[in-house]
């Protein structure tokens, strides 16, 4: 199964200074990690450290994308991207929970995708 490929590619691609701070900060408890979307090519989740900054990551089979600067502007597999990897990895039953055929009573809650009334002429 692809999905279980995912992180492996990505943590390939990962130095050893943001692998540690990825682990430390998944370990610890600093960075939650609230899923978004598990398919069979392309993991998304926002990833929040310790100072309470949430990032956007999406990993696909060939590369990591975050939000943060050591990834926008190094274009480097970061800490978040890390700590998602890592996630993916240990919480086995997302693969399950994504299955579309395969309803949990688990399942997040449809988002309210109603647009809010608003006032004409009111600039």
């Amino acid at each position: 199964m692809l999905l279980s490929t995912i992180p492996t590619h990505i943590l390939a691609t990962v130095d050893n200074d943001r692998l540690a701070r990825g682990v430390e900060g998944l370990v610890s408890g600093a960075y939650e990690v609230a899923l978004t979307r598990f398919t069979d090519s392309e993991i998304s989740a926002f990833v929040t450290n310790g100072d309470q900054k949430t990032y956007s990551v999406t990993l696909t089979e060939g590369r990591a994308f975050c939000a943060c600067s050591d990834a926008m502007f190094r274009g480097k597999t970061c800490k978040h991207a890390t700590a998602l990897a890592l996630y993916a990895i240990r919480t086995p039953q997302l693969a399950v929970q994504s299955d579309p055929q395969h309803e949990t009573p688990h399942d997040l809650p449809a988002p309210d995708l109603r647009l809010p009334r608003t006032r004409r002429n009111s600039f």
